[in-house]
């Protein structure tokens, strides 16, 4: 212990560096005001909320099955397809409820509001997509006795997390006649599940000073079959090439026309003795996309129009005609205003994202606490806290409306940042320089979570319902 002492008192007069103490001579970061204190049917509804996320989440773990998932409660609720053919003359008076889609990977869900169109949206949107690993387009081959699926990875992954899962795969793939194939292998427990095998303990070593964690890319390929054919050029390849044929329902070409993923098997659970978190793949982002949908459905007849668009390709830049930068949203607006009777031109368009407001509902990191030196602990987002505003780059007034909303309708929130300063202010992170380009102004309102971009993240259910929350009265405001 005086050991420990000494090392300390040298670190803070500056003759060691502070890496150089003992690792159980640690530092913490405290506490702040828990949004689990705000009363038992508080408690109650938010363990409801993130009890119905936790299935949701569980069902749908591809951008497209949460555009369907969603399209298909928004039809429950009586919700009208505003570009499809039979709805031309919809109406789009006050209370009109309506979504739009395009390619099944991309959605907007509205209520249209009492002002006009011209004075502007309120906008809530996030991402669907999740850090996942795609197949290739000709991705079997056999080696070791074994037959393997080549692929490449989907954003920003620690790729050792990959290893030893056990992984579903699912998408869909279109066959050369033309019918699509939906697929979805290992989410049943008496379905088989693939796997990246890693490197045993004892020979890691031979490795790891190469690759660390940081391992190729090249080496994620899964087993998809271990016997052999009883004749062919490679025996496991043949039988390999059955396998996928038989279970897949296609030719082992079609593969060619597929978008087929690797995401983790393993349930969404609670965590905690309280029950309190929900752990599980791909809340960045579906936990804010879930919550605005939610604010969404109770939204009657909102003062500015209200939206929520679900975005993909957000992991990977945002790019494509189903992301962020895509001209969507814009026609969304165009159609409305048409529905309308107004002229939808360039300039018209402008005047409505001119008076418009735009959440980026993004999750953002949590204080981790094994890791207290990265954060400001008074600027720190914490689990449990509540739904969270970043300031960074956003104009002082909307931060004072953001402010008074919430209190208004006693929000737990937390003004807060990611970590300690390492660049200048920006909104590059989420999608929300996208929608401000459009001359919207905007914030990122988003959901606490830790261990982002892992196979297993976590989010706390009263941060969940606190992000529904705010959604709701800023949808409705």
């Amino acid at each position: 212990m005086r050991k420990l002492h000494i090392i300390s008192l040298l670190a803070t007069l500056g003759l060691i560096a502070p890496s150089a103490q003992a690792d159980d001579d640690k530092t913490t970061i405290g506490h702040k005001r828990s949004a689990w204190s705000m009363g038992v049917v508080h408690r109650q509804a938010a363990m409801q909320m993130g009890n119905a996320y936790r299935d949701f989440i569980s069902a749908n773990r591809t951008e497209r099955e949460v555009v369907s998932a969603a399209i298909a409660q928004a039809k429950s609720r009586g919700f009208v397809d505003l570009l499809g053919t039979s709805t031309k003359a919809i109406s789009a008076k006050p209370g009109t409820k309506f979504y739009a889609t395009q390619h099944g990977k991309i959605a907007a869900f509205g209520v249209v509001g009492r002002k006009p169109l011209s004075e502007g949206l309120h906008v809530v949107a996030a991402h669907i997509d999740s850090v996942r690993i795609d197949l290739k387009q000709t991705p079997l081959y056999a080696d070791g006795n074994l037959a393997l699926l080549e692929t490449h990875y989907y954003g920003g992954i620690k790729r050792y997390q990959w290893l030893s899962q056990p992984l579903q795969l699912r998408g869909v793939v279109i066959r050369k006649d033309g019918k699509r194939v939906d697929v979805a292998i290992g989410d049943d427990p008496n379905e088989p599940v693939l796997v990246i095998p890693d490197i045993a303990v004892h020979m890691s070593s031979y490795v790891d000073r190469r690759e660390g964690e940081e391992l190729p890319g090249e080496s994620l390929d899964p087993i998809v079959a271990s016997t052999p054919a009883k004749k062919g050029a490679d025996p496991y390849a043949v039988e390999a090439t059955r396998l996928i044929e038989k279970e897949l329902g296609i030719k082992i070409g079609d593969l060619a026309a597929a978008e087929l993923s690797l995401v983790p098997a393993a349930s969404v659970r609670d965590v905690g003795l309280d029950r309190a978190i929900v752990g599980g793949y791909g809340q960045d982002d579906r936990a804010c996309a879930y919550a605005a949908l939610e604010a969404l459905w109770d939204v009657r007849q909102p003062e500015h129009t209200a939206i929520v668009i679900l975005v993909d390709k957000k992991e990977v830049g945002s790019a494509g005609n189903t992301g962020a930068r895509s001209n969507f949203l814009p026609r969304v607006v165009a159609e409305l205003m048409e529905s309308q009777g107004h002229n939808s031109s360039a300039a018209a368009i402008a005047k409505v994202f001119a008076g418009s407001t735009v959440f980026s509902a993004d999750t953002s990191g949590a204080v981790n606490p094994h890791y207290p030196s990265l954060y400001d602990g008074k600027n720190a987002t914490f689990m449990g806290s509540g739904v969270i505003w970043d300031q960074s780059g956003v104009h002082a007034e909307l931060l004072a409306y953001v402010r008074q909303l919430f209190d208004k309708a006693s929000i737990r929130h937390q003004p807060a940042t990611w970590g300690k300063t390492r660049g200048s202010k920006g909104d590059e992170g989420t999608v929300l320089n996208f929608f401000t380009r459009l001359g919207m102004q905007g914030l990122d309102v988003s959901v606490p979570l830790l261990s982002m971009h892992s196979t297993f993240e976590l989010v706390s259910k009263v941060d969940l319902y606190e992000g529904y929350r705010g959604y709701r009265a800023f949808l409705e405001d």
